[in-house]
């Protein structure tokens, strides 16, 4: 009995272990099937989500592609529209994006023309929301220039596998770039207009000077040429005193509107230099020959001091030159009642300096920090005693910034004032002083056969007796086309001709006279001063140029040198 009972226990054991190892087997088995099952669900997941990824990859790849290739295009050609176009094309053909669409005001870019490319959604700037926003499967971006609407990009996305928020990022990107491209546009247009408007502006200002010149200078002309030639007749004492005060007169407006005009052409950016060949002894002589009754008249000394360094003969705009000192010595003696004004030349470093001192009222302190600005004067009362535009040293200034130089003054009140200046100038070759000096006649000046062209009856007959006091009785002609009629069937020695004429030009009408072998010298009357002027002159075939007002003996000078 109890044999068997010890056998019953051992199988209950043997039975309970063996349930208890069945137990754990379908635990283990169980537990291995959701591992497996968790394997594969996480495969699964990452399999879609590696799928999603190289998606949105191949996305971004296809996106960075297209920033690149316009941001090219953008820099290098015009903002148009074949150019958006083109751009939403190409957003169209990635993988996960069709119908885009842009609306961009009409008036944001000149260069654009319509408002709708492709599939755009709106029709005005007001529709369009601030932000990015859905509706179903497309989303819209708002383009902002400088923090103002002004267009919207659309597109409608294909591939659900992509997060909405990528698609936005990855737009943001091209609507950034095409933010870019309108502003950078914009600024390209402005920058075109402001060009266009100030060459515009520069060609008025040139054509309105050049105007000017003409209408001043002309009347002029006739003025002081009658006053000239009214000099050489018998004239009674009362007379010739009435035409002392008109040449007084003529003279001092002559001045006055040289300063206006070149002040406008200074204010224009006009104002060039026309370097010659000079001669310095013929500088110092005009000086004497202006200032040396002046001064005697007020009871001062005047002199000219020049160093036995100073070249002969110099390379320099000697017009320009003259018109500085004719300014400093006018000014010298005209505010020197006592005294004395001496001018001291010497040369240095291929440098010319010249000082102007006189023993004059002097320069105020309040005036002399603006001495060189335009329109000031010391006295500027209304009961001032010394006449002047206050342009003098403002353009002497500019001539001598011009030419690279300096200049300065020392001022005390009641003592005098000193202005010293230097301009860099080159030395003459010995060429260019004998091809400056060597200006013999050639033929004697009563034999000379010249033809006068000029449109206004006053010009016509300042010249005509002043070549007549030359024993030259000149054929006149009226524009261009007589000058050309006239010259077809005369053998003339030389032609003046003015420029500027009705029907025909001087230029047009010198140019068809050089293509008709026409050799003799065609010399230019012009009131024009710049260099422009005096360039277009020469390119038709003009040889020299005689600028009103001239007198009687600049005519006759240019007469021996052409001759």
């Amino acid at each position: 009995m109890s044999n068997g009972s010890a056998l019953e226990r051992k199988l209950a054991r043997e039975i309970a272990a063996r349930k208890q190892a069945e137990l754990l087997l379908e635990q283990k088995s169980l537990e291995l099937y959701e591992a497996n099952e968790h394997l594969k669900l996480v495969l699964t997941q990452l399999k879609r989500q590696t799928h999603k990824d190289l998606h949105k990859l191949a996305f971004e790849e296809q996106i960075n592609e297209t920033l690149i290739h316009f941001g090219r295009a953008f820099l290098s050609r015009t903002l148009d529209d074949g150019l958006l176009s083109n751009l939403l094309e190409r957003l169209d053909s990635s993988s996960a994006l069709t119908e885009s669409g842009l609306f961009l005001a009409t008036d944001i870019v000149t260069t654009i023309h319509d408002s709708r490319f492709g599939h755009a959604q709106r029709d005005k700037v007001d529709e369009i929301k601030p932000y990015a926003f859905w509706e179903e499967d497309r989303v819209s971006l708002p383009l902002e220039i400088d923090h103002k609407v002004v267009g919207e990009l659309s597109v409608l996305t294909e591939d659900q596998d992509i997060e909405e928020e990528f698609v936005v990022s990855q737009i943001r990107l091209v609507a950034d770039l095409l933010c870019s491209a309108i502003s950078r546009q914009i600024m390209l247009t402005n920058t075109q207009e402001a060009r266009a408007r100030a060459e515009e502006s520069e060609r008025a200002t040139k054509e309105f000077v050049a105007m000017i010149n003409h209408e001043l200078r002309t009347p002029l002309n006739g003025l002081l040429g009658s006053a000239e030639l009214l000099a050489d007749t018998s004239l009674d004492e009362e007379q010739r005193t009435l035409l002392t005060n008109l040449s007084h007169t003529g003279d001092f407006l002559r001045h006055i509107i040289n300063d206006i005009l070149d002040f406008s052409k200074m204010s224009a950016g006009m104002m060039e230099l026309i370097p010659s060949t000079f001669a310095w002894k013929e500088l110092t002589n005009m000086l004497q020959g202006v200032f040396a009754n002046k001064a005697q008249e007020k009871g001062i000394q005047f002199s000219i001091h020049s160093a036995p360094e100073v070249p002969d003969f110099l390379i320099g705009d000697f017009d320009r030159i003259c018109q500085i000192l004719i300014n400093l010595v006018g000014n010298a003696i005209k505010f020197t009642s006592a005294g004395s004004v001496q001018v001291e030349v010497f040369w240095q470093e291929n440098n010319l300096h010249i000082s102007v001192k006189d023993t004059g009222i002097g320069i105020p302190e309040g005036a002399k920090a603006i001495l060189f600005d335009p329109f000031v004067q010391a006295d500027r009362t209304a009961k001032r005693n010394f006449e002047g535009t206050g342009l003098g040293l403002a353009i002497c200034k500019n001539l001598i910034d011009l030419m690279k130089g300096e200049i300065s003054f020392t001022s005390q009140t009641g003592v005098g004032t000193q202005f010293k200046l230097s301009i860099p100038l080159k030395v003459a070759t010995q060429e260019s002083k004998i091809e400056k000096t060597d200006s013999g006649v050639t033929k004697p000046l009563e034999s000379l056969s010249i033809l006068v062209v000029d449109d206004i009856r006053m010009n016509q007959v300042i010249i005509n007796q002043m070549l007549k006091k030359l024993s030259i009785t000149p054929d006149i002609a009226s524009n261009g086309l007589e000058a050309i009629k006239a010259a077809s069937g005369s053998s003339y020695d030389l032609i003046f001709m003015d420029c500027r004429m009705p029907e025909m030009d001087g230029f047009e009408a010198t140019s068809y006279l050089r293509e008709q072998e026409f050799s003799q010298p065609i010399i230019a009357l012009t009131a024009g001063t710049t260099l422009e002027e005096r360039e277009k002159c020469i390119q038709c075939g003009m040889d020299d140029i005689l600028t009103k007002p001239y007198t009687a003996k600049d005519l006759r000078l240019m007469l021996e040198k052409w001759a």
